[in-house]
């Protein structure tokens, strides 16, 4: 059943005797930001009751209209939305079954990925051509461009098409156009922007319960419920005035590809985007449908550049929060390597040589303000992002703290090419 936070914490000295442990009261953190008064950027666990409540109330003061809650299930029971609007759930501890009927219809998967019992969609034969058309003209696009559309059409194979590519979409935003000088390429690119929210569906055959774990998704509209069973515990985000989703129901880690690249320093690669930004067109302006993105990452302290959100969105919109929604690697079956999670916040871009490092720990929750710089390090984790990912909105630093620190404050030597501004000033 859904219990209360009361009834939560009054079982959590029993919780070791099911197997989840029980865990202690971390301290809060509280960040001031210069001349703009007290401003919070807390880490919190989420059995922390009164903690909880406090970023909670900050988090609904700075989004009216957005519900945060924790929730925690324990035998079979119904989710369901509280205010008849679009809830997530973001599951961080725990396993469990939800049901899904014969019919449901998911963007889930990619080659080999979704299991027996779902059938991909047919290639409408528009899509197909457009495909084609990609595909012939691949060795006219530019690298960075042509990496991502070959990304793209990974996903097409033996006549079916499988999975979301919203996140092959956001990469393109972020290469310079023209991605081809082939302007009938550049138009097909375009297009997809049309079709992705339509391609890539499969559809189950038989109703039944499916497994669910640490870092999956769930989503509940109106007056919808969702049957599930088992003892697991989530983070609730409810966009009240939403009563419908434009994604299925569930998103599950093991059936979403895996997006990580690059060099893994040694440590495990991974990256997986359960919930990602949704653009109209290329260079879309605001933030459309877009109110929460989520987005499952091993991030290296290689690897992981020192960055933050403008409180002014470059390109309109909801200035961008970020959260930290800290997960055990060890149900991702990914390797901690022996390193210890923490995370860097500088609170006042105007003075960086003031930071703070904060161990972080599974079940740990930080809430990131825009303007507050910050850099994860080795920690598995779902960042969440209010209103979402936005495109060309995170500001790079680690150059920024090097110079005007004289190398005292922490910042990675691997991030420093990564400046893509003229003056820090500016976003002050």
């Amino acid at each position: 059943m859904n219990t209360t936070r009361r009834q939560f914490l009054a079982r959590t000295a029993a919780a070791t005797v099911c197997g989840l442990p029980a865990m202690r009261r971390p301290r809060n953190v509280l960040a001031s930001s210069g001349d703009e008064g007290e401003r919070f950027a807390p880490k919190v666990h989420l059995d922390d009751a009164p903690q909880f409540a406090r970023i909670r109330e900050r988090f609904e003061s700075d989004y009216p209209g957005i519900k945060l809650g924790v929730v925690e299930t324990d035998g079979p029971t119904q989710l369901r939305s509280e205010h008849g609007g679009m809830r997530v759930f973001w599951i961080y501890q725990g396993q469990g079954e939800v049901h899904l009927p014969a019919g449901y219809r998911t963007q889930e998967g990619g080659p080999g990925l979704l299991p027996a019992g779902y059938v991909p969609d047919p290639i409408e034969s528009g899509f197909a051509e457009l495909l084609k058309k990609l595909e012939d003209g691949l060795p006219a696009f530019s690298p960075r461009a042509a990496a991502h559309v070959q990304a793209i059409l990974n996903r097409g194979k033996g006549g079916v098409f499988i999975g979301d590519f919203a996140v092959e979409l956001w990469n393109l935003e972020h290469v310079p156009r023209p991605w081809s000088e082939d302007d009938r390429l550049e138009a097909a690119v375009t297009a997809l922007f049309d079709v992705y929210r339509q391609a890539g569906y499969s559809t189950k055959q038989s109703g039944s319960y499916e497994p669910i774990v640490a870092g999956d998704q769930i989503v509940v509209c109106g007056d919808q419920s969702v049957p599930v069973r088992g003892r697991f515990r989530c983070l609730t985000m409810e966009k009240v005035d939403r009563a419908e989703s434009h994604i299925s129901t569930v998103r599950r880690l093991r059936y979403l590809v895996d997006t990580a690249g690059g060099c893994s320093f040694d440590f495990d690669p991974y990256r997986r985007l359960p919930l990602t930004w949704y653009m109209d067109r290329p260079g879309m302006q605001g933030d459309g449908l877009n109110f929460v993105n989520s987005h499952v990452v091993n991030i290296p302290r290689e690897l992981s550049s020192t960055h933050f959100h403008p409180r002014r969105s470059l390109r309109g919109g909801l200035a961008q929060t970020e959260m930290y929604l800290v997960l055990d690697p060890r149900d991702a079956q990914v390797e901690a390597r022996g390193r210890e999670a923490s995370i860097l916040l500088f609170p006042d871009l105007r003075d960086l040589h003031r930071y703070e490092e904060y161990p972080l720990r599974p079940g740990d929750f930080v809430y990131i303000p825009p303007g507050t710089g910050h850099r994860g390090l080795d920690v598995f984790v779902n960042v969440l992002t209010v209103p979402g990912f936005k495109p060309h909105n995170e500001i790079y630093i680690d150059r920024d703290i090097r110079d005007r620190t004289g190398g005292k404050a922490p910042y990675n030597e691997n991030g420093l090419d990564r400046k893509n501004y003229d003056k820090l000033e500016d976003f002050l």
